[in-house]
């Protein structure tokens, strides 16, 4: 069990680090936690490579911040799914409320992201009444 929740938090904390990576523009260093085949799905139904979002990812530096929180891992031998909201806070003011799942598989001991799938949460946002 120990291991068990010592695998798990290892993940969360890369979870939790490709968002902070991606608004603060360290592409190297999120490229390395992503797999190869990573495919990231947008919320508007669009798929991209890995190349395509990194490449999508850099104009949007200085202009967003990915905030991610209320992360849930689970863990399936070499494959683990992370869920939790994702903040998208703009400087112009706009938020945008979404949920996202990333799927990971480990490859010689380390973990990397394959898949990400992003949803709108209009249940989080605030009633504008």
């Amino acid at each position: 069990m120990t291991d068990d929740h010592a695998e798990l938090e290892a993940i969360r904390k890369i979870d939790a680090s490709i968002d902070e990576l991606a608004s603060k523009g360290e592409f190297d260093a999120l490229s390395a936690l992503l797999a190869a085949d990573f495919r990231y799905n947008h919320s508007t139904g669009h798929s991209q490579s890995k190349s395509e979002w990194l490449d999508g990812l850099r104009p949007l530096v200085g202009r967003r911040n990915r905030i991610p929180s209320s992360i849930a891992i689970e863990l399936h031998g070499d494959v683990a799914v992370a869920m939790g909201d994702l903040d998208i806070l703009w400087t112009d003011g706009r938020h945008a409320y979404d949920r996202y799942t990333r799927v990971y598989r480990v490859t010689d001991g380390t973990w990397l992201a394959v898949s990400q799938r992003t949803v709108p949460a209009h249940d989080r946002a605030p009633n504008s009444e």
